[in-house]
């Protein structure tokens, strides 16, 4: 588990060598329980390391393809699946497994909201991918649509993979005020360092890796 400049934000990852990035998983730590968002599996330093930050009270899972190893965390751990709406019918049997859902921001758990916004974008992978946007700590979180193959770099899934590109590059523009301070990938290299101008040039003229 590593630390970042964010004292609430930890991430793991899995390198892919056909893809030759990593798969992330992070933990955020909160007083009322931390969450996991997207979790790769845990090996038993992990778990350790979590518990002793006061545990998980919730994993998010943005959408199908990065149920990772939910299942067996949410067991492990005591935590809550929580998850997309919208992606209920890709989870298919896994739909069991989910405690909560969400359509946007004001229905997320309560221990959530005010605390993570939710934006949607569409026509990529899944039929609406959720961004979540971690308020106190500045950061934006992509799981798919947004991913780096390079670091220091922000690119979109290629072209083929997306269902609509003209309708992601317009849902991305509407965060094009948003600035963070650090964006946060499912896939490949989170930016920490020059986040806010990367992501504005990024959002302005998103590129096809």
């Amino acid at each position: 588990m590593k630390s970042t400049r964010i004292d609430t934000l930890h991430y793991w990852g899995q390198y892919q060598p056909d893809r030759r990035i990593d798969f992330n998983g992070f933990f955020w730590t909160r007083p009322q329980g931390g969450v996991l968002i997207d979790p790769m599996p845990l090996d038993d330093a992990q778990i350790a390391f979590v518990r002793e930050h006061g545990g998980a009270a919730h994993i998010l899972v943005t959408n199908a393809d990065h149920w990772r190893a939910s299942s067996n965390l949410a067991e492990t751990l005591g935590a809550t699946i929580v998850a997309p709406r919208r992606e209920s019918k890709r989870l298919a049997d896994r739909a069991d497994l989910v405690g909560e859902w969400f359509d946007g921001s004001g229905d997320l758990p309560a221990a959530l909201r005010g605390h993570l916004a939710v934006h949607w974008i569409e026509g990529g992978k899944s039929p609406a991918e959720p961004v979540l946007d971690l308020l106190a700590e500045d950061a934006l979180y992509f799981s798919d649509v947004v991913r780096s193959h390079r670091s220091g770099a922000l690119m979109l899934l290629p072209a083929a993979k997306l269902e609509n590109p003209t309708r992601v590059a317009a849902d991305l523009a509407k965060l094009a005020g948003r600035r963070p301070g650090a964006v946060l990938l499912g896939d490949g290299d989170s930016l920490f360092a020059g986040a806010a101008e990367l992501f504005e040039r990024f959002v302005a003229e998103p590129n096809q890796p």
